[in-house]
């Protein structure tokens, strides 16, 4: 499956050289409503849910795209206000989890859970899977990591950061294949700066957007290949 990852410049291109991409951790995402979109009544009910949603933050992670990459206001919201950039990946079809957008929470016995020691296969799809209506312009896809299975580093704060890699090579092992950046219409970047950051033997396809001239869409412009110039002796990590 073909999705698309917004993400600024500066990490775009750290994400080239590092050859991997952050994991979001889930009390980190920007909807509140995540893990919490059953409706429940009581305040008891809503703590042992909240409870689970914590348990569930320190051992998974997801990372998040779109199905497209035409909608103006991705760009603007993910993408640094179009100075950014899509990251194109092809990711497998079973570790793709469509987002479904409702209008109203759905109804979940959570204390029947609780005495069961855990959620059912398909309360958890739905607990991971559901956001309110309005975020439906984001045609969501995500992707869920288990994060003790992913490299972690310490940053600048104290805080573990989770990583999972990536790769430009089609026959490589990491369910990100990369396989395009697509240039917003904002976006400084010049081949050069692209190329720097990936080795001599990548090639990666880069795509220039334009404002289409009759609708609110952004399209798709002119098409080259980055050559990457760095020795595999100049890789480090950075957080």
């Amino acid at each position: 499956m073909i999705v698309y990852h917004f993400i600024s410049s500066e990490f775009a291109l750290k994400a080239l050289r590092d050859r991997r991409l952050k994991i979001s951790r889930i009390n980190e995402l920007n909807d509140p409503f995540e893990f919490c979109a059953a409706d429940f009544s009581d305040s008891d009910t809503k703590a042992k849910l909240e409870t689970f949603k914590n348990q569930v933050n320190e051992q998974y992670g997801v990372i998040c795209f779109s199905e497209h990459y035409h909608d103006p206001v991705l760009w603007s919201h993910y993408a640094d206000g179009h100075r950014g950039v899509a990251l194109v990946f092809e990711i497998p079809d079973d570790y793709a989890i469509p987002i479904d957008y409702q209008p109203e929470r759905f109804k979940l016995d959570v204390d029947a859970a609780i005495q069961r020691g855990s959620f059912a296969e398909s309360d958890l799809s739905q607990l991971i899977s559901t956001k309110f209506s309005s975020w439906r312009y984001e045609n969501e896809i995500r992707m869920t990591c288990r994060l003790n299975d992913h490299f972690c580093q310490i940053d600048s704060k104290g805080k573990k950061v989770y990583f999972e890699s990536l790769s430009l090579e089609s026959f490589g092992l990491d369910p990100l294949k990369l396989i395009g950046l697509i240039r917003g219409i904002r976006c400084d970047l010049n081949p050069m700066d692209i190329a720097s950051e990936l080795l001599a033997a990548d090639t990666l396809s880069v795509q220039d957007t334009q404002l289409d001239l009759s609708s609110f869409q952004i399209i798709s412009g002119k098409t080259y290949p980055v050559n990457g110039v760095r020795s595999f002796s100049a890789c480090c990590f950075r957080v």
